[in-house]
């Protein structure tokens, strides 16, 4: 028998961690930070578990709702391996050392102003914990790169397929030998034909029980193009109007694929060549991991871009922009430009400083592109809030919103179920990363399209049995 708890992303979106256990072994998969609500930072604080009766880690891609607590399952004592994709590996050292950054200001914060007890005023890692977590990582190669299984242990064997939701993300599939399961996780499952990545690879093997993600379960996206082209018709009319167009984007993926497509829309000449920033030294950094790994890059972008001094996430009006300084002064540039800048869910990061400096200003346009969690700027943004607190000032919301759930990374309700439908053997599926209605709605979907599958929602602290 094989037993999961869910610790995290169950019940909600952020905050992934499921553990597996089988014949006395413990695989945890993910381990990621929770984001969003304000009880967030006391919830990142304490692991459910302890940290030393892990055995190993089985880690989908490096989006910090997935791999942030890795610093701290480390520093408390975990020493097992940590498999991942050769890119994961790559991109998670940018992604805890900008993570360690964002914490020591948080901590200063905390001190300077005393909240919290004392201790709670520390920072709960520092830039020496992130070397230790590197040095526990396994990396295991993609299907497409080689078919046979990753042994872990007598009993457990590895697969990862590509999820095509950012560079290196996986869906993991782990066979339990002595138990006779074979089970998948999908982490974050991406959208079919998004530029840059490969499509979603469903598992060839027979996958008896699968843990399923379903952001947009009860959503289906507008045709990608629909989206690409309703956007164009908003840039030319802000760029007419001489406004400046804010994008909350996420560092890794989000960043790259926005690019991307302005790129094209650019050289395709469907919009104007007016000045774009992406404004984020982390993004700068993930950008030159993907030049590093093109051959990860999927046929389309080869053949939009085909020419062999083209470089998808470069063109001659986009500025990549590091310094503070340099990030300031935007905020005092008369438009019409776009700055792209982090985060996505807009509640942390240099995108807060360029709402607070652009909200109000009925010429501009925010373009929501991403999912955003309940608690946070964007939503509050996103749900039509006159105005919004901004680092203690109120500040009315004039700007035109746009959102384009089009462009997200994550497969809609069809997608998904058109995924699972794929596998063969399937006889059940847990829902997790995902607010309640929208998993709610989407194991509806399932269990009425397939009533020989047995399909739950796990609330966070669940166990759930499978034989």
């Amino acid at each position: 028998m094989l037993t999961v708890t869910f610790y995290g992303g169950a019940g909600g979106v952020t905050g992934s961690k499921h553990l597996v256990e089988v014949n006395g072994k413990r695989t945890l998969l993910d381990c990621g930070t929770f984001q969003g609500l304000s009880d967030v930072r006391e919830r990142n604080r304490v692991l459910p578990f302890r940290p030393e009766t892990i055995d190993r880690v089985v880690l989908s891609h490096a989006h910090i709702d997935h791999c942030g607590m890795l610093l701290v399952l480390v520093k408390r004592g975990f020493a097992g391996p940590i498999f991942v994709t050769a890119a994961t590996k790559e991109v998670v050292n940018y992604m805890l050392l900008d993570m360690v950054g964002i914490e020591a200001g948080d901590a200063e914060f905390r001190r300077k102003h005393k909240i919290g007890a004392p201790d709670e005023r520390e920072p709960l890692f520092v830039e020496e914990d992130v070397a230790p977590v590197m040095e526990q990582f396994v990396e295991v190669p993609y299907v497409r790169e080689s078919k046979e299984w990753y042994k872990i242990d007598d009993d457990t064997e590895l697969k990862f397929y590509d999820a095509g939701h950012i560079l290196g993300s996986a869906v993991s599939v782990l066979r339990f030998k002595s138990s006779d399961i074979t089970m998948a996780y999908t982490g974050d499952l991406g959208q079919v034909g998004m530029p840059l990545l490969f499509d979603p690879e469903v598992p060839t093997e027979e996958v008896q029980f699968v843990i399923c993600e379903s952001t947009y379960g009860s959503r289906k996206h507008q045709p990608l193009q629909q989206a690409l082209d309703r956007m164009a018709d908003v840039m030319k009319q802000t760029c007419a109007r001489g406004g400046k167009m804010i994008v909350p984007a996420f560092s890794l993926g989000r960043t790259q694929e926005l690019v991307y497509w302005l790129h094209k829309m650019v050289d395709d000449k469907q919009i104007p060549r007016f000045p774009i920033y992406v404004d984020s030294p982390l993004a700068t950094d993930l950008t030159e991991v993907y030049r590093h790994h093109r051959d990860d890059y999927d046929e389309e972008s080869w053949t939009d871009f085909p020419r062999a001094d083209d470089r998808p996430l470069a063109f001659s009006n986009l500025r990549y922009v590091t310094s503070r300084s340099e990030s300031m002064s935007l905020n005092k540039k008369p438009g019409p430009f776009m700055v792209i800048s982090a985060s996505g869910m807009m509640s942390a990061g240099r995108v807060v400083h360029h709402l607070k400096h652009n909200l109000s200003d009925p010429n501009n346009v925010i373009f929501v592109t991403g999912y955003q969690a309940e608690g946070t700027l964007g939503r509050r943004i996103l749900e039509g809030a006159k105005s919004v607190e901004i680092f203690g000032e109120q500040i009315r919301v004039k700007a035109q919103v746009e959102l384009l759930n089009e462009l997200s990374a994550h497969a809609d309700r069809d997608q998904l179920q058109h995924y699972l439908e794929r596998i063969k053997g399937l006889k059940q599926v847990a829902l997790v990363h995902g607010e309640p209605h929208q998993a709610g709605d989407f194991r509806r979907q399932l269990q009425q399209a397939h009533p020989e599958w047995t399909v739950t929602r796990p609330e966070e602290g669940e166990v759930l049995e499978v034989s």
